[in-house]
């Protein structure tokens, strides 16, 4: 009963979430990338693409949210009927392979299906995945990931995949994402060539340094200092 009637809430708010959730996380971050890669389009089309993508998001990460809860509901009751022991909190999996069977279900309802938002998410689950499992393996005695710290090991980590991303770039560009190779061209390749009054800084990006400027007037040390959080 109690069991039954908490699975259908969870899974029902779940769906709730997960559509606010893509509203607020998408909306801005579609916005941003229209107005600045498609500034030269029209503002009808712009805003329908903005739309789209905004309702993409959230329906895909509602109806994952939906199926993976629904999943775990039903495996815990599943579990409390053979009468298996459940000493997990209402809401979270009976048993850890319960979370990896329904993410993998779920998944291939929703996010197996290609698309430029599907793909986004998944590229940016992998690394944080990756670096998650490392610190995992790390915290179970796992060698030789527990000698050492996370902390310790980024500097590598950070300049090993800026090294193989511009050496992907430069040398095999058409095997990057479309959108990573396009802002890497506009960095590394458009910079090649100078056109009529392309060298003066942007309007945009004098209004930033000098609002940054003006913030840290205080402390103008850390504007140069790479290592400072500001």
């Amino acid at each position: 009963g109690d069991a039954l009637r908490h699975g259908i809430i969870s899974t029902w708010l779940g769906l709730r979430n997960g559509l606010h959730y893509g509203c607020k996380v998408r909306a801005p971050h579609a916005f941003v990338m229209t107005m600045l890669f498609k500034s030269g389009s029209p503002l009808r089309s712009n805003l329908e693409a903005i739309i789209k993508m905004t309702f993409v998001h959230a329906r895909n990460l509602g109806v994952f949210v939906f199926v993976y809860k629904g999943l775990l509901s039903l495996g815990r009751l599943i579990h409390m009927l053979l009468g298996l022991k459940v000493s997990t909190p209402a809401g979270s999996p009976a048993a850890g392979w319960h979370a990896l069977l329904a993410g993998w279900l779920g998944a291939c309802v929703v996010w197996s299906k290609f698309s430029g938002v599907n793909e986004q998410i998944a590229f940016y689950l992998v690394s944080r995945v990756l670096v998650a499992f490392v610190k995992m393996l790390a915290k179970n005695g796992v060698k030789p990931f527990c000698r050492t710290t996370y902390p310790k090991v980024y500097p590598y980590l950070a300049a090993g995949v800026w090294a193989l991303v511009m050496w992907l770039y430069e040398c095999y560009p058409e095997t990057l994402q479309p959108s990573l190779e396009s802002s890497m061209r506009y960095l590394y390749t458009e910079s090649n060539g100078i056109s009529s009054g392309s060298w003066l800084p942007t309007a945009a990006t004098a209004a930033a340094m000098a609002a940054s400027a003006y913030i840290m007037r205080r402390e103008p040390g850390k504007l140069l200092d790479l290592s400072a959080r500001l």
